[in-house]
């Protein structure tokens, strides 16, 4: 696990999808493959490193999410979808297997692809959730104390340490914003955001806001300010 740097919720479908529109902006860029579709999928898969892998932590996440939205059943779906029985929160699991468990739960979710973006952004938020709860997400938390500063600074950390095959950078844009920019990126952007978002408003940052882009095949900034 890498170094911490020094320095550096309940979630509404409706509030989310709305400040979606206006502060997120374009969630495919022209050149992607429509978010949810079976070709963005591949799309998606064929980028990945051969490093590219998730911590269980984070498959765990999405098991919570399509039970409770599907029971069982929907978790049986997700499990037959990754090849797997069940996921050790710290082992590390190849990125593809991710990936297929997680579409296969926003599409249990979804009516329609519009539907697909606010559930991948569920999902994203109860992945952080649940990393915020183990130890070194708590330990995140104390060390931040809150400080969003701190916090921006530590996200290559966060993200590292359940990503691997990622790297990950901050630019600081001013005294309340920054961007984070993630390179052999394999997620989607809707699930990331909603992840770093969530993240902030756990350390109780006020006024938080994101918005991303796109800006390579597989490389995405993720810009967030506060208050």
């Amino acid at each position: 696990m890498p170094p911490l740097p020094s320095e550096g919720s309940t979630w509404n479908p409706s509030a989310v999808t709305e400040e979606a529109k206006h502060e997120v902006g374009q969630t495919t860029a022209p050149s992607e493959p429509r978010l949810g579709s079976e070709e963005e999928l591949r799309w998606r898969k064929s980028m990945l490193s051969e490093t590219a892998a998730m911590r269980g932590v984070l498959f765990n996440a999405v098991l919570e999410v399509a039970r409770t939205q599907g029971g069982d059943s929907a978790v049986q779906r997700c499990l037959e979808a990754s090849g797997e029985k069940k996921f050790l929160d710290f082992f590390s699991y190849p990125a593809c297997k991710y990936l297929d468990l997680l579409y296969t739960a926003a599409r249990l979710q979804s009516r329609d692809l519009e539907d697909f973006e606010v559930a991948m952004r569920r999902l994203g938020q109860q992945a952080a959730e649940n990393f915020l709860g183990s130890t070194a997400g708590r330990t995140l938390l104390v060390l931040v104390q809150n400080n969003p500063h701190r916090l921006i600074n530590s996200l290559p950390w966060a993200i590292q340490v359940g990503v691997s095959g990622v790297e990950v950078s901050v630019t600081r844009t001013g005294p309340w914003s920054g961007i984070v920019t993630v390179k052999r990126d394999f997620s989607p952007r809707p699930f990331v955001e909603a992840g770093i978002l969530a993240t902030f408003e756990a350390a109780r940052v006020k006024g938080v806001k994101g918005r991303s882009w796109p800006v390579g095949p597989n490389t995405n900034e993720y810009e967030i300010s506060w208050q």
